[in-house]
């Protein structure tokens, strides 16, 4: 008679991480539903990337200190085989581009990708992590509204599949660009080595490795000497500065709150030059509660990364949402994102303004049920036409900057030319009568 053993096997712990019961399923796919509505309504062509990933590429980005907070889950064995799992979906999604010459495709090139990521935490020798994560990625476009639409874009998402919107708390920074960011390193960092003595031995540690972080001791004695550090964005070089200024401009024209967080860092990562992490604090809690509070997504510019995976450089912004902890997040019985129609609509801008007030238009327009497409890194109205023909628009929504101070849209039929100007206020209703929805 055989009997069973009694030992118990021990299942690694990314493993279970990247299991879903059954009373978890059904939230995971009401925040799919959320983000992969909203992805494609802004015109992310969504893709698949494997999940064993080049580890030369990524041996690469680890050489260059991109990788420490996510450190490739088996470096031996990923030396052996030449692959490995991968540690994020945004940064597989830029291997994609760059393996499938999709430099040829029109741009700013918007892809969304979304599965399973491990890696072994900053720290964590021999324990991997797993997680679920949605990744999307901005390819060719300098300007400001790249990081401020896969803003938009997160926070609705999370909004719409149940999160509560007291809850959540964006922080933005500005971590500064090669030129800028030496300018800041040398007081930064000369400002704690005199003040060491005072602060907890963590810190003291930390210093010689990552001064920045320091910045995010909890220590009473260590945040009361942090309080007079020196500001990168102090430091900001006009490039920067503009661009920063651009970003939170558009933030503000959307109505999304922020805080700029001048605290926020993250060395040893993919980002370059701006920053955003959107989290939940804890049930209850106030948003200035000590509670350590919940990532639920991330991003920035990865213009560095990018340019490394390439081979050449290339402007680039990510944004990434963590299901795992939105899971968590998320209160039961969360909002369904609809479905979104076929595109009849495109939005044409013309002036920093009209740009700047895009995004709440295009807000509005997707709440009214109405499918529309933009090309809000293009500044030619000809263009921005052309387009519209290309992809079979019936409606091109014309918003220049008279347009955008008087609070009206011109509605011009693209086949015709035929247009009438409408105010903001009545958009939806006219469009659906005209487009007989």
């Amino acid at each position: 008679m055989h009997t069973m053993s009694r030992t118990k096997r021990t299942i690694p712990e990314f493993i279970l991480a990247l299991d879903r019961l059954p009373d978890q399923e059904r939230l995971f796919h009401g925040i799919r539903r959320a983000i992969a509505s909203l992805a494609s309504f802004y015109g992310f062509s969504h893709m698949s990337t494997s999940f064993m990933e080049d580890a030369a590429t990524f041996f690469t980005l680890a050489k260059a200190g991109m990788l420490d907070e996510r450190q490739l889950a088996d470096e031996r064995t990923a030396r052996q085989s030449g692959v490995t799992p991968r540690p994020s979906v945004a940064l597989s999604l830029i291997r994609a581009y760059a393996t499938h010459a999709m430099h040829e495709l029109p741009h700013p090139l918007k892809l969304s990708g979304e599965g399973e990521v491990v890696y072994a935490p900053s720290g964590a020798r021999g324990v991997s992590e797993g997680r679920y994560e949605w990744g999307m990625v901005m390819i060719g476009e300098e300007g400001p509204i790249a990081e401020a639409e896969l803003i938009q874009v997160l926070t609705k998402a999370v909004r719409e599949a149940g999160v509560d919107t007291a809850a959540m708390l964006l922080r933005v920074n500005a971590t500064g660009c090669r030129q800028c960011r030496p300018l800041f390193r040398a007081p930064f960092t000369a400002y704690f080595r005199n003040r060491l003595s005072r602060m907890c031995r963590t810190c003291r540690t930390e210093f010689k490795r990552v001064p920045t972080a320091l910045l995010r001791c909890k220590e009473e004695q260590c945040q009361i000497v942090a309080s007079g550090a020196p500001q990168m964005l102090d430091f900001l070089c006009d490039v920067c500065k503009k661009h920063m200024k651009g970003i939170l401009e558009f933030l503000d024209e959307a109505q999304i709150p922020y805080f700029l967080d001048g605290k926020l860092f993250r060395e040893g990562s993919w980002f370059t030059t701006i920053l955003f992490e959107l989290s939940v604090t804890p049930s209850g809690l106030e948003k200035n509660s000590e509670a350590p509070a919940l990532v639920i997504g991330e991003g920035g510019r990865i213009s560095r990364a990018a340019e490394i995976i390439i081979g050449k450089p290339v402007e680039a912004v990510s944004a990434t949402l963590f299901f795992d902890s939105t899971l968590r997040a998320l209160s039961q019985g969360g909002k369904k994102a609809s479905a979104a129609p076929r595109t009849r609509v495109f939005l044409v801008q013309l002036g920093d303004l009209a740009k700047r007030r895009s995004l709440t238009l295009i807000e509005d327009l997707r709440r009214g049920g109405i499918d529309m497409r933009e090309s809000l890194g293009r500044d030619s109205v000809k263009s921005q036409l052309k387009i519209a023909e290309t992809i079979g628009a019936e409606v091109a929504l014309i918003l220049g900057q008279k347009e955008a101070l008087e609070h009206t849209v011109i509605v011009r039929e693209v086949a015709s030319g035929i247009q009438e100007t409408i105010p903001q206020e009545r958009l939806v209703e006219f469009l659906k009568r005209k487009l007989k929805k």
